[in-house]
């Protein structure tokens, strides 16, 4: 004769197993939240970190180029002086003569101003440009085309130096009128972490021939063209 099986059946969960087991999945779905999050902030700071790699890569491009072709000018003196030539540096603003390229719009030759601001932490790179030779003795250049190179938390600073003609240090400000640059530096320093975002990056002046530009009509000075800009 068959026997019922006695007491109550243990099949099912009890209402603490499945309280249990929601509390475990509520852990793990936290986990795999904070897991995603982090692998999102990591991706974030990635492309942050190349976007302004990017940009700090294409400035010091622009950078190298300009300086590779800074023309070596006289400043407008009387025939039997000189005044040192057309070329001012400090360690937040330069200044420099330059043939821009023909395949450039507006060819010719400009003054280029590179000019450091800085604000609440941030950096801003500018580059502007003015018709050269620039016309009257005391006129002053009408700054036109600003591009930003680089903005950001950074601290851009450029130096110089010439060991040709003795000054092998780096300086913070060019002074020797008598004598252009031989080399010119540009630094980025990450102002939170007080490392350099790229190495010092130097750049050798291209400047074997000297070009008169006293006289504004000077062809080779793009009197001409200087004029049509204007």
């Amino acid at each position: 004769m068959m026997r019922l099986p006695s007491g109550r059946s243990e099949a099912g969960f009890t209402l603490v197993e499945v309280l249990a087991a929601l509390v475990l999945a509520s852990l793990i779905l936290v986990s795999l939240n904070m897991a995603m999050s982090a692998v999102d902030k990591g991706a974030a700071r990635t492309r942050r970190s190349l976007g302004e790699q990017s940009e700090i890569g294409s400035a010091v491009s622009i950078f190298g180029r300009d300086v590779a072709r800074i023309a070596k000018i006289r400043r407008p003196a009387p025939p039997d002086q000189f005044d040192g030539y057309v070329f001012d540096g400090a360690r937040n603003v330069m200044v420099y003569p330059l043939r821009e390229e023909a395949a450039l719009a507006d060819a010719g030759l400009y003054l280029v101003r590179l000019s450091i601001a800085r604000k609440n932490g941030q950096s801003v790179l500018l580059r502007e440009r003015a018709p050269f030779p620039l016309r009257g003795d005391n006129a002053l250049p009408k700054w036109r085309d600003p591009v930003v190179l680089l903005s950001g938390p950074f601290d851009i600073a450029f130096a110089y130096r010439a060991q040709r003609s003795g000054q092998r240090q780096w300086s913070d400000r060019w002074v020797a009128v008598e004598a252009m640059p031989e080399q010119i530096r540009l630094t980025v320093t990450d102002t939170a972490t007080g490392r350099l975002r790229v190495p010092g990056f130097v750049q050798s002046l291209a400047i074997d021939s000297e070009v008169d530009c006293a006289g504004s009509r000077d062809a080779r000075c793009g009197g001409g063209e200087a004029e049509a800009t204007q």
